[in-house]
């Protein structure tokens, strides 16, 4: 009877890349994987488990997937999706999932069943302290700990920042003749709407950098000519695309670290478009309203609040309902900003837009 292994991973930074130490170190496994007979547990819902299953598929290593929820009608659809995002041959993938337990502690309780589960651990990186230390230390001994890959964990990567002195803006940005209302973009922490997730970790695996940042971002929207709608956030989970108005001086102190999100409000690459011809596509001014006086005679989408923490009245906000197609826009109506020099030029290069540059160099 083939045995059992699980690699051990605590939570890393969201963005890394095949140099980065963990990913070595992952990839060296499933290289000595190859070479030994065991299965994989492997699971969902963060990056240090769904690259195991990819790279599970692709060494053709079988594995066993558990899926963290105790609900059987959520476990059946999301099994399906999981076939389908990851690519996988159901000749070597199983799932399970969890027994009913606390819905907050679902990752605890899935750690904890791989790791009971299994007979050989194989810990990478492991927090100090963490849960993940202490329920090596209970269910491992030495016959069934490895410990030949096993590296320092480092704290997870200080957030997006960016830091503009006004001299530093570029005059072609500060001379924009037309004004624009800009779809700002920002590094994705999952997959684009335009790839599944075994894409999104293939990209992972083979470049020497993150390859969802903000710029790559913009670089894809102009390969398929459209902005792709999102719910995130959205009234009533309503797809939409979102513009500002703002000049894109401006719109700089708008860009910082939301930390209950892990993600930036948005970063200085965007696609704007002439204000006046945004309006002849659709593209509608969103009413803000105090928390209780949301209008009834307009549609939720283009409604929002001025907010408790934030006012959001500052980002003046366009909308935009479904996918928007950028294809057939005239050339003279459409500007791409990239933050630095080298990234407008090729921008401009691969797409043949016209891109501007936020600051000098």
């Amino acid at each position: 009877m083939t045995k059992i292994a699980a690699i051990l991973i605590s939570r890393q930074g969201l963005h890394p890349c095949q140099t980065t130490p963990w990913i070595v170190q992952l990839k060296k496994v499933f290289q000595w994987l190859q070479n030994n007979p065991f299965q994989l547990y492997t699971s969902l819902g963060q990056q240090t488990w769904e690259l195991q299953i990819v790279l599970a598929q692709q060494a053709k290593i079988d594995q066993t997937i558990i899926v963290p929820t105790d609900d059987t009608q959520q476990f059946e659809k999301l099994r399906q999706t999981v076939m389908d995002q990851f690519c996988l041959d159901i000749n070597q993938t199983l799932f399970e999932k969890l027994d009913p337990t606390n819905s907050k502690s679902l990752q605890y309780h899935r750690d904890k069943k791989i790791i009971t589960k299994s007979d050989l651990l194989i810990p990478i990186s492991i927090r100090k302290n963490g849960h993940m230390e202490t329920l090596i230390h209970k269910k491992s001994s030495k016959k069934n700990l490895l410990n030949d890959f096993q590296i320092d964990y480092h704290p997870k990567k200080a957030q997006i920042a960016y830091t503009v002195d006004q001299h530093q803006l570029s005059q072609k940005l500060l001379a924009l003749p037309a004004q624009y209302i800009i779809h700002w973009t920002r590094a994705s922490n999952d997959p684009w709407p335009t790839e599944n997730r075994y894409e999104y970790y293939q990209a992972i695996l083979n470049s020497n950098e993150y390859p969802r940042s903000a710029f790559a971002g913009l670089g894809n929207i102009l390969k398929h000519g459209e902005i792709k709608a999102s719910s995130l956030h959205m009234p009533q989970k309503t797809a939409t695309v979102s513009f500002s108005g703002l000049p894109p001086q401006k719109a700089l102190s708008m860009m910082y670290w939301r930390a209950r999100y892990r993600q930036m409000s948005f970063e200085p690459y965007g696609i704007g478009i002439e204000k006046d011809y945004a309006k002849s596509m659709g593209i509608q001014a969103v009413t803000y309203y105090q928390s209780t006086q949301r209008p009834d005679n307009m549609a939720s989408w283009l409604c929002q609040s001025i907010g408790k923490r934030s006012d959001w009245r500052l980002e003046d906000e366009y909308r935009y309902l479904g996918d928007l197609n950028l294809v057939g826009i005239p050339t003279e109506k459409i500007v791409c900003f990239c933050f630095r020099t080298n990234e407008a030029i090729d921008i401009q290069k691969r797409f043949g837009v016209k891109s501007i540059a936020m600051i000098n160099g």
